[in-house]
């Protein structure tokens, strides 16, 4: 779906963030508590959605800015056994970075976030990761 791209890898990981993000809202009831409990008429609800969504863009720009040149870089590889191990050697360190920075207490949360970027990863980028192992 996407070409690989440095764009392509920043849009892939705002997408993948979202989503994730996204998830974890309905997870343990996060988006119930910081916005179904606090508000009383449609428009608070509309205002602290809106928060809430813009909230989680900005604690995603972090990650986006820390990973997107990595993850590019590793989606140029050409050979596939250098691609996978580069893959899971960056998913490793993206686990460690959101389990530090974001869930220290829960890091169930950073494998999901690691399942999300894998299924959404073979998803966006499906024909360049399978013309690296048609080689």
């Amino acid at each position: 779906m996407f070409k690989v791209r440095f764009l392509n890898s920043v849009l892939f990981l705002l997408i993948k963030y979202s989503v994730f993000f996204f998830i974890v809202a309905f997870m343990g009831g996060r988006f119930k508590t910081a916005v179904m409990d606090n508000a009383s008429t449609s428009w608070e609800f509309f205002k602290l959605t809106l928060g809430y969504i813009l909230y989680v863009l900005v604690y995603s720009i972090f990650l986006i800015a820390l990973f997107c040149a990595p993850l590019y870089f590793i989606l140029k590889i050409e050979k596939g056994f250098l691609f996978l191990l580069a893959a899971i050697v960056f998913y490793g360190i993206e686990f460690v970075v959101y389990t530090h920075f974001y869930s220290p207490s829960d890091r169930m949360l950073g494998i999901y976030n690691a399942i999300v970027g894998v299924v959404l990863l073979c998803v966006f980028f499906f024909t360049s990761i399978k013309h690296k192992f048609e080689k």
